[in-house]
Order: structure tokens, then sequence, then C-alpha cells
């Protein structure tokens, strides 16, 4: 998934609340009504700031009854009792044979008017079902937004306020201090140590055991109770009990720190730097900065080449697959969006620096390389700065926002589509590679003879499906069935990359096969 971080704030959205309440009989508390003077735990403010945003930003514009009736029956979840349905232009909530509720449908497409007639019915539907009167705030919320997200499209989805949490902590960093530690044989061992850190600064290293965190064992505590200990908020001191390998226990006042986990690792092979990239978070471009620093120190010179290493990479941050593909490219598009709201329309261009100096370079990617990943493959081979390896990536060509809701739940929804420089569509088409290493897995040799004989696709073909590929569902079959992934051995991918970046002839005639330009955007 791609996202686009952007600052929402909550809007005081106008609620209007001349919804008719039609009194029915049989509606009336009861005996057996469930705590029917039980206060609300529901906030209408959670329904109104995600109905507004869904209403305001998505893809397509959406309709709110269907939406909201669709979201009330998504309570069917909690209990199958439940039914909801639309009866002319009133909604009927009914559990059994008894009808617990009925609210007129609002005029227009209104969504604050939507959020009303939810809270409203989740109040009264909760009086006569046990389960829903038992559940959380959160099961409520999670019922009713999934069944709304369901109605959009495959990448929107509402997440609940702890998983939330922690996805805000991949992307944007959390309040620690650097450590990752693994349960074994009962005690907690240091497994990573996040470089200058403040871990890293008081002296732990790999293999050290906490065996306490602010005078609690740690054997007494749960993984989640261990990593939540050690995080909170930036500035605030934490206090651990560490043990190493060898030695007397030592015990560590830590202040923590903003940390956003490194998601780049980089080894050298032979005169290569290969660096993988395991997903786009707010620190990626930096740390591939630097790793990019410490290979050519490592290298000199005289590299033969680099291989950045897309395969399995899901995404992340948008401005972050921008800031990595302006690394390599030294002018030109690197990306365009678009949408229904004038906001996503957006244009992103190259700033004039190459960290290479133009050394040869190879992106790998496969059929789970998504998103922000193929962002930056589309753009390097675009713009002729890289060759493509691998085969054709998964095709997740859309932008999400994130909006975050007064429970601290998100809604992540899709409000643009992404264009290649040469601009193409990479929603469900994905990046087709320049080599295929999926139609001959046999050896380097092998994945590199249509190459040799010049025997490749020609680009203009590729260029033909690709125009037409958004309306033509034969042309999208050809463009995806051209180089279709399927598993292999994943040395392959970095074999024919080192064969191209060791023989510069093959690196420059596969280069000039890149251009697979169509009508720019």
């Amino acid at each position: 998934m791609i996202v686009a971080l952007r600052s929402f704030s909550f809007r005081k959205w106008s609620v209007i609340t001349a919804l008719t309440l039609l009194a029915l009989g049989g509606c009336a508390a009861g005996s057996d009504t469930v705590a029917a003077s039980t206060p609300s735990p529901l906030s209408e403010q959670v329904f109104s700031v995600g109905y507004n945003r869904i209403a305001e930003i998505f893809l397509q514009p959406v309709d709110m009854t269907k939406l909201g009736i669709d979201g009330l029956a998504g309570l069917r979840t909690l209990d199958s009792q439940l039914k909801v349905e639309r009866v002319d232009q009133s909604v009927q909530i009914t559990r059994g044979a008894r009808l617990v509720t009925e609210f007129a449908i609002p005029e227009g497409n209104d969504p604050s008017a939507w959020a009303t007639l939810t809270t409203r019915a989740l109040d009264r539907a909760r009086q006569f079902s046990p389960p829903l009167h038992d559940a959380t705030p959160d099961q409520l919320y999670q019922a009713v937004f999934d069944s709304v997200m369901a109605d959009l499209d495959t990448y929107s989805r509402y997440t609940n306020p702890v998983r939330a949490n922690g996805e805000r902590a991949i992307r944007e960093g959390y309040g620690g201090i650097g450590l990752t530690l693994e349960p074994v044989s009962g005690r907690y061992t240091v497994r990573e140590v996040l470089a200058q850190g403040p871990a890293e600064r008081a002296g732990i290293v790999l293999g050290d055991r906490v065996e306490a965190v602010d005078g609690v064992a740690t054997p007494t505590m749960t993984v989640d109770q261990v990593r939540d200990s050690l995080r909170g908020a930036p500035g605030s001191t934490v206090q651990l009990t560490v043990a190493p390998a060898q030695g007397a226990a030592r015990v560590y006042a830590l202040r923590r720190e903003r940390m956003i986990p490194n998601t780049v690792q980089l080894r050298v092979d032979q005169g290569i730097a290969i660096i993988k990239l395991e997903r786009f978070n707010a620190s990626t471009a930096a740390n591939l900065r630097n790793a990019v620093t410490q290979a050519q120190s490592l290298l000199g010179p005289h590299a033969a080449g680099y291989i950045l290493d897309l395969r399995g990479n899901p995404g992340g941050l948008l401005d972050q697959a921008v800031a990595v593909s302006d690394l390599f490219i030294r002018h030109g598009r690197i990306v365009s969006t678009a949408g229904r709201h004038p906001e996503s329309w957006q244009r992103f261009d190259a700033t004039g620096d190459d960290v290479l100096h133009e050394r040869p370079l190879v992106v790998l990617v496969d059929g789970h390389s998504a998103s922000a990943s193929e962002i930056v493959a589309a753009a390097l081979q675009d713009s002729g700065r890289a060759v493509v390896v691998g085969a054709v990536s998964f095709g997740k060509g859309s932008v999400q926002t994130v909006t975050r809701l007064p429970n601290d739940g998100e809604l992540f929804l899709t409000w643009a589509r992404m264009y290649a420089p040469s601009g193409y569509t990479l929603h469900r088409q994905g990046v087709q590679p320049t080599i295929c290493t999926s139609h001959d897995d046999s050896d380097v040799d092998g994945v590199l003879l249509p190459l040799r004989s010049g025997q490749m696709e020609s680009p203009g073909v590729l260029a033909h499906w690709r125009a037409q590929a958004p309306d033509d569902e034969t042309a999208l079959t050809h463009l995806r069935q051209a180089c279709p992934w399927k598993p292999h051995l994943p040395e392959l991918d970095v074999q024919v990359a080192e064969r191209l970046l060791t023989v510069p002839v093959l690196y420059r005639s596969a280069l000039a096969l890149s251009n697979t330009a169509v009508a720019e955007r």
C-alpha cells in the first residue's frame, strides 16, 4: 500500500438532526430490553468524520444511502439475528421476528445525516441485542466501518486504535530506545540494536538479556507488555536491567527518542553493492542515502554497480518513494497522481541529484513488489536510469490517504491513481521488467539469451499494450502474461543483475530496451 500522509483536522461537521424517528409499537423499553438506561458508548463524531471523509475524497462518488445501510448491516457479524433492510424510504432493523427500530432515510447524499442515523440506530439496537450491548465501542465501529469499506475498493480500510497505533509506529516512528527483543527460553534477548539509538549509545549489544524494565522482571511479562513498557513519549525515561552474555547485570536509565525502524539493508559482493528495501517508512530515503555512502566507502571508485532489491516490498509512504527515486534521477518526472479531489492531482519531478554519479544500477522486482516499490521501479526504468530485472510487479497503482478518527482509529481511503513518467497507469498493470527471470529459471545464461541474440520483446509492443490496458482486458492480459511472476530461486535474480553489471555491453543493451514510453500525462 502507498500512503500519502496529509494533515486532516477534525472538522466540526454540521450534523443534520432532522431525522424522523418513527414511534413504533413494540419498540418501547420493556422487561426484555437490555440495560435501556445505559449511556451510549458511541461517539457520533467518529461516524461523522469518517463518512464525510469518504464522501469528500474517495476516488469515485459514493452513494451514502447504500453505504449507510450496508454499514448497519455489518452488525450481523456481532449478532446474526439482526436484519437491516430498506423499506420504501425508511431503514428497518429487526431481531428475529421483532421490529427493533425504524428511521427515515435522510434526504440527499448527506454523510452527516447518516452519521446521526447510524449512531441512533446503534444505540437503539443495543437495547434489544445482548451481543451488541456487550460489544465494546471498538467492536461496533469495526463492524460498521468494515461493511462500509467493503463497498469501496480493495485498498480502502478501517483500522482500530490498537492496530492503527502499531501501523503509525512503523510508518512514522515511535518513542523508544532502539531495541528489538526476542523471547528465548523464557528470557528476552536483544536481537537488534538500532544504529545511533539510545540503547546503542549506552553500550547494549546483540545477545544481551533484558532482565527487567522499570523494576518489573521481564520473565513475568508477555511480549506485548515488554514492547509497550519499552515505548513511551520521547523525552521520558525507562530503566532497564541488562545482563550481558558474560559478566554481571547492569542497570541503564535511557531517555526515549523518536525511533523509526530501519528498512534498508546493505551487503557487498564482488565489487557490487546490493541494497535491500523492505518497505517505505519515514526514514527510508535517508537510510538509503547512508547505505549508498557506506557502499561507496567499501567499494571505492571502481564499483561495478549497484542492485536495488525491491522484491517483496509492499510499499509505504508516497513521499519516500519520490525521495528514493530522486536519489538516482537528475531530471524529469518521477510520478503523477490524479483522482476526484482537486488536491489529488499532483506531479513529482527530480531535483537534479544522483548519489551514484551515473554508476550502473539494476532494480529487482517480483509479484510482491507493490505501490511505492512500483513508483521507484517505473521511474528508474522510464528515465533510462536503471535496468529492471525480475517479473511483473503487483499492480497496486493507487494512493491512499490516512484520516485519524476521534477514537484514534484510522481510515485508509483510495483517492488517486498513479501514473508512471511515460504516462501509463500502474493500476493493475504493474511494472514490466526489462529482463524477465520467470520464463527460464534454469540459469543466468538462459535468462540472458534473448538479450544476447537480439530476440527481446520490442518496447513498442509493451507500449501498445500499456496504452490499451486501462480499457481493454485482452491487452491487460497480454501485458500481465508477458512476464508473469512465479516462485523461483531468489538467487537467480541477483545473479542476472550481477552478470549485467559485470558485462557492460549487456547492461547497455538492456538499458536501451527500457524505453516503453506512451503519451505523457
